[in-house]
């Protein structure tokens, strides 16, 4: 039963967001299929040297991507070597938005995640969940105004719990108020077997709040878990040139864990701090990232005796005639790690 709760869990935030059902893209799509001009279809191979085993072995990820003529993502086949060989199919509307999400061994086609929309929101008006043959989920969203306010949750066509969300004159969040007459004790996760299968229940807060403000350029949201004394603040800064995102989080006003993430057109700088007593940092995990270099740095007060550890990733890349890139090879120290290589099918002039 623990590893069957454990897998239902791991879908379960993989596909949900913490506000309205919404299929996570960027854990779908792949994130280097960039390019300019007028691209019908990608096919990105992705190939890890694994250095790890006995005997050196690589594992090669296949993406092949498919664009409307408005250079959207159109649909996605993901080659899984991991999973028996299996492909899945990714489908989206005009608007970008995941529609299907099937599983095709060679032998049958599955469904494993439908959605639908009725309007122009980036949220569903209903999203479907097939984990097997005993156990499905339906998330409903109801809308007033393109806001979602309300999201039930079933499992098996039985009602399971549902939130109620609020909103300030600007159309801000404010408030995420969660519903579990079954879950009065406030479980992580709770199951239950019936005749239907299995009932699950998740996310023990009752109610999360949020404040919005402005300070000049700098959007202010603070997360607030008051039952459990937690405490989210995250402030953005965007521009045309970057976008810079500061993320703190407290527990009973002691603040555990910073991150700060800058975005630019040709670099990202991201770094983790993790607060011990006296607001002392514990551990540390900095990478910067441009086109030519990965480095990261860490250190931890449990690890290696507390000293940092430097990794250098060195990225070689190739370009075709259009200045689309078609290959890159990742080397540390010196040695190859990993390569991707893309094939670009350009629209017809």
């Amino acid at each position: 039963m623990k590893k069957l709760t454990t897998l239902f869990f791991l879908l379960f935030n993989l596909l949900v967001s913490s506000q309205e059902v919404n299929i996570k893209k960027n854990m779908l799509v792949p994130s280097n299929i960039d390019y300019k001009g007028c691209i019908k279809k990608m096919t990105v191979k992705t190939l890890r040297i694994d250095r790890m085993s006995s005997k050196i072995d690589s594992v090669k990820d296949i993406s092949e991507v498919y664009f409307f003529k408005n250079g959207t993502v159109q649909s996605l086949n993901l080659y899984d070597k991991a999973n028996r060989d299996s492909w899945r199919k990714v489908e989206f509307d005009p608007l970008e938005r995941i529609t299907t999400i099937s599983r095709n061994n060679g032998i049958v086609k599955l469904d494993v995640v439908n959605q639908y929309f009725s309007g122009n929101s980036e949220y569903p008006d209903s999203t479907k969940i097939y984990s097997n043959e005993k156990y499905k989920e339906k998330y409903i969203n109801r809308f007033v105004k393109d806001l979602v306010v309300k999201q039930e949750r079933y499992v098996n066509d039985t009602l399971q719990d549902f939130r109620v969300y609020k909103y300030n004159n600007q159309n801000h969040l404010i408030e995420n108020l969660y519903h579990n007459p079954e879950n009065e004790k406030g479980e992580t996760v709770v199951t239950s077997e019936s005749n239907k299968g299995y009932k699950m229940s998740f996310y023990p807060e009752k109610q999360t709040l949020y404040e919005h403000k402005k300070d000049k350029d700098t959007t202010i949201v603070t997360k607030i878990s008051p039952r459990y004394s937690r405490k989210e603040v995250t402030k953005t800064v965007k521009n045309k040139q970057f976008e810079l995102k500061i993320v703190e989080e407290y527990e009973r006003d002691f603040l555990e864990r910073s991150q700060t993430t800058w975005t630019s057109k040709d670099s990202l700088s991201d770094c983790t701090y993790v607060y011990g007593a006296n607001k002392v940092i514990r551990d540390y995990y900095k990478t910067f990232k441009n086109a030519g270099k990965i480095v990261y740095k860490s250190k931890s007060d449990y690890y290696n005796q507390g000293e940092e550890k430097v990794d250098t990733t060195t990225i070689e890349t190739v370009y075709d005639k259009y200045k689309n890139w078609i290959k890159k090879t990742y080397f540390r120290e010196g040695v190859i790690e990993s390569s991707i290589e893309r094939e670009l099918e350009y629209c017809s002039k």
